[in-house]
């Protein structure tokens, strides 16, 4: 059971310190098989790049799917956003910085806003695939407007819980921060209440199965684990139920997934 609890809670929006530098999910920057993960890192910023998309959301596969709970194949999604980024040396250079929530690696019940870059991003994976969504172009404008807004630090919530509720505000994981950024994109306010009400109207989580004895005695043993936001069944967000959500109001643009043999089409 306990094995089953730990992978679980490598679920969604893995660990990183907070720094200044560029980070990844379950390290301190390394990135390893960097022959591999730096070209396909390249490839989705290309991919995107032609697109001419200014904010996408990302996903990376953490650990085997068959390990993880039905429905479920991303364990971390952030904002990638087309940006001018300088150099060590001071030149100014385009591509994209990733806007991420981390669970902290000394601190599983905390999280921290961390901005690291593509290939960081894609460091440490189990496969080199991901899920994209491509949000509409005026959606996009909105989410980045968040972004750069104070709006986008005051939808944090530090306490950090895997399975999150996504309609109550105690606690908060990767995917349901960016819900959160999503619907105050959408609707255009960074109010809590006004964003659950919209959440509970029109969002469905995605259900996590887990055992009863599962979810009693997990936040026993793993850090991080909290079912104390739930009055019923588990569900939190994930990158599929919020492709399911885009997609159902006409709000995504495409829906991706890109594999390390995927073709770039020019």
């Amino acid at each position: 059971m306990w094995k089953r609890i730990l992978l679980i809670f490598a679920l969604l929006c893995g660990m990183a310190a907070p720094a200044a530098a560029a980070m990844s999910s379950g390290s301190s920057g390394e990135i390893k098989d960097a022959a591999r993960v730096v070209p396909f890192a390249k490839k989705v910023e290309r991919m995107l790049a032609e697109r001419g998309v200014a904010v996408a959301i990302v996903s990376r596969v953490g650990r085997d799917p068959s390990d993880m709970p039905d429905g479920i194949t991303y364990t971390h999604v952030g904002l990638w956003v087309y940006s001018e980024i300088t150099t060590a040396d001071g030149r100014k250079v385009n591509g994209y910085v990733v806007h991420n929530l981390y669970q902290l690696d000394k601190s599983p019940d905390k999280s921290a806003l961390v901005d690291d870059f593509p290939a960081e991003f894609f460091g440490d994976v189990f496969e080199l695939k991901s899920g994209i969504i491509i949000p509409t172009p005026e959606l996009q404008a909105r989410l980045l407007r968040v972004v750069n807004s104070p709006s986008y630090k005051k939808l944090h919530v530090p306490d950090y819980s895997l399975v999150a509720n996504p309609y109550d505000w105690r606690y908060q994981n990767c995917t349901n921060f960016i819900m959160d950024n999503l619907v105050a994109a959408i609707y255009g306010t960074d109010d809590r209440k006004l964003i659950t009400a919209n959440l509970k109207a029109y969002y469905e989580p995605q259900p996590v199965g887990i055992s009863g004895l599962e979810r009693t005695f997990g936040p026993l043993f793993v850090g991080g684990f909290h079912t104390d936001d739930h009055d019923g069944p588990l569900r939190t967000s994930t990158f599929e139920s919020i492709a399911r959500f885009l997609q159902r109001y006409r709000l995504a643009q495409a829906v991706l997934e890109v594999k390390e043999d995927t073709p770039l089409v020019n």
